[in-house]
């Protein structure tokens, strides 16, 4: 019961975290209006000259991974009240994936769109038949223990590949925002659980 709720708090914290830290500032730049978050760099790369080595997507992994591992982790949930409540919030969580409703007919975004609809069915499907066969508490949980630093660190690191790009484009020198930090702190906090979960799996074997 301990264990349960403890890996539950775990990974709302690490969701919301990466939420958090989704939309705070990336690119810090002295001057605030230009300063950008990871939703911002996931539209704005777009439009940087040598920025597409780094595809936009690839920003919204962090919210995508943490509403799949929320919406597993909520299947652990005993009732049904919380279960549907912190599926909800997965769902909040991944949605912000969604490219803003003027650029749903822009061919740029439509892979992003398509990502984020399959990522909420995911999700959905997921906890659904997770909940429905008991296996919430095994192989989803250690997959998803396992896939959320994976995902979550792809931006962090591909932001440090745009940077120069960028730098270029203000002519400026451009800084680690505290939503990166918050991201990689995230990142970190996920492989500790994760390592903890594997080894408490191995554990449970012998």
């Amino acid at each position: 019961m301990t264990t349960r709720l403890t890996s539950l708090a775990a990974t709302v914290g690490i969701a919301v975290l990466l939420l958090v830290g989704h939309f705070g500032v990336w690119a810090a730049h002295k001057t605030a209006a230009l300063s950008l978050s990871a939703h911002e760099l996931g539209e704005f790369t777009n439009d940087t000259p040598n920025a597409g080595v780094f595809p936009n997507e690839g920003f919204y992994l962090p919210i995508w991974a943490a509403g799949l591992a929320l919406g597993v982790a909520a299947a652990r949930a005993r009732r049904t009240e919380v279960w549907l409540a912190l599926l909800a919030l997965a769902a909040f969580i991944t949605q912000f994936g969604l490219p803003r409703f003027e650029r749903w007919a822009d061919p740029a975004f439509r892979l992003q769109a398509i990502l984020t609809a399959a990522a909420l069915a995911v999700l959905l499907v997921a906890s659904s038949a997770l909940r429905r066969t008991g296996r919430a508490a095994g192989r989803g949980a250690r997959l998803t223990a396992v896939a959320l630093p994976v995902l979550a660190v792809v931006p962090v690191v591909g932001y440090l590949v745009i940077r120069p790009a960028l730098e270029t484009l203000y002519r400026d020198s451009v800084g680690l925002g505290a939503g990166w930090w918050l991201t990689l702190c995230a990142v970190v906090l996920s492989v500790a659980g994760a390592a903890l979960s594997l080894r408490t799996a191995g554990s449970a074997r012998t």
